[in-house]
């Protein structure tokens, strides 16, 4: 009977994955109007993304039959629980062993994934279905104006129906050039320019800066192609014409910027820090505040606690509070799981993903001067690098079900293709 099933399991596990990967915006605007609405932290969506990460757990230990990975990770999840209980007189465990499932998520799917998609190939146009979804519960209520706001004080700008304006930034930014890829590389002249239209209204809707700093990368990649292109066919005049059109661009985006929440943060931010000349950012205090959010201060208040602890916990990680209060978290993603985590967890939950990574990079570096001219593999490069970027400058990012899923899947679009042939 087991078996039957198991066999039944294996054979639709790719459907099953994609029915959960097609749900996951539809459980983050019902989380966020839940949180919203009614105060509540812990929602169906949790409990969903839980469930799947038990049954990933069941698919890879029974029925692929990897059980060393997964004994690794649940042993040192066993021993963080427990040394927590007794290093800490008063210990919020819930919360740990919330903190816990965040972060074992990202290696646990990321081995999952790789067992599914090894011989199975990833339809993309899901994945743009996905992205559009996405676009389209930002696009839609902000349009209305009945959005949730992307900041809960101080400064403006709208998530759609998403409550975390970072994680679903992240995510966006993520899947960003993967569909900017399709629509370029198949010559959708009419849906291009709207798609751009709608995406950066939605960036400058939001007001938050690491998506526009991801989105700048891909713009910048594509002018330096359509260049080369350009250059090599010898057609001068198209040159002129596209410096003419970037020129323009810029003085269009200067005219409109001071009516964007992004802008407006900018400006907010500033006056909070009181800075009169572009001089009096350049010391750290200023650096730290304006562009990392306090977040390197944080990370060295935290790092005096690491530090002071025992042993132990240096090697299996300080948790998340401390005489029942909780930690402030860097929101660095790998700087707060080194801390947290502790070394062991460091290397316990991020090895599959650097391993990755590592080849995945040295694939591309070894024939760089036709993976570069390879508008779909760069794409998702570029969705790599800006996963990476987020995870270091805004977090929730690895430590994020709902966006470490698609950082996995980015991974495994291109792992599994170990960087050879086109992308479909």
């Amino acid at each position: 009977m087991i078996s039957k099933l198991n066999n039944i399991i294996d054979k639709n596990i790719v459907k099953i994955f994609m029915i959960f990967l097609f749900i996951q915006p539809f459980l983050d605007v019902i989380a966020a109007v839940i949180l919203y609405h009614f105060k509540i932290n812990f929602t169906i969506s949790s409990l969903i993304r839980f469930i799947f990460l038990i049954f990933c757990i069941y698919y890879l230990f029974f029925i692929k039959k990897q059980k060393v990975p997964l004994l690794i990770i649940l042993t040192y999840s066993l021993i963080f629980i427990v040394q927590n209980i007794y290093y800490k007189e008063i210990s919020n465990i819930y919360f740990e062993i919330k903190m816990l499932l965040n972060n074992i998520y990202l290696p646990i799917i990321l081995l999952f994934m790789i067992g599914i998609f090894k011989d199975n190939k990833i339809n993309m146009k899901n994945i743009y279905i996905i992205f559009i979804i996405y676009i389209l519960f930002i696009f839609i209520p902000d349009i209305l104006n009945i959005g949730f706001n992307s900041y809960a004080y101080s400064k403006v700008g709208s998530a759609g129906l998403f409550f975390s304006a970072n994680a679903i930034g992240s995510i966006i930014s993520m899947l960003f050039p993967i569909l900017l890829a399709y629509l370029v590389s198949k010559k959708r002249k009419i849906l291009l320019p709207i798609f751009l239209l709608i995406y950066f209204f939605i960036l400058f809707k939001m007001g938050t800066k690491a998506p526009l700093l991801c989105s700048s990368i891909v713009i910048i990649y594509y002018f330096i192609l359509l260049f080369i292109n350009l250059f090599k066919k010898k057609k001068y005049t198209y040159i002129f014409l596209s410096f003419i059109m970037i020129f323009a661009f810029i003085l269009l985006i200067v005219k409109l910027l001071p009516y964007t929440a992004f802008y407006k943060n900018l400006v907010i931010h500033l006056n909070f820090l009181n800075v009169k000349k572009v001089s009096d950012l350049f010391n750290f205090k200023y650096i730290d505040h304006f562009l990392f959010g306090s977040r390197l201060s944080f990370f060295k208040d935290t790092f005096k606690i690491y530090l002071n602890s025992s042993i132990f916990q240096k090697l299996f990680g300080i948790g998340y509070t401390l005489n029942n209060n909780y930690l402030k978290i860097s929101e660095m993603d790998y700087l707060d799981t080194f801390i947290h985590q502790g070394i062991i967890g460091f290397i316990v939950i991020y090895f599959t993903y650097f391993k990755c990574i590592f080849q995945i990079f040295k694939n591309y570096i070894k024939n760089f001067t036709k993976n570069f001219k390879n508008i779909n593999i760069t794409s998702i490069i570029i969705s790599l690098v800006t996963s990476i970027l987020c995870a270091l400058l805004t977090g929730h990012v690895l430590s994020t079900p709902s966006v470490s899923i698609f950082v996995s899947l980015i991974i495994i679009i291109i792992y599994n293709k170990n960087i050879q042939g086109e992308i479909k």
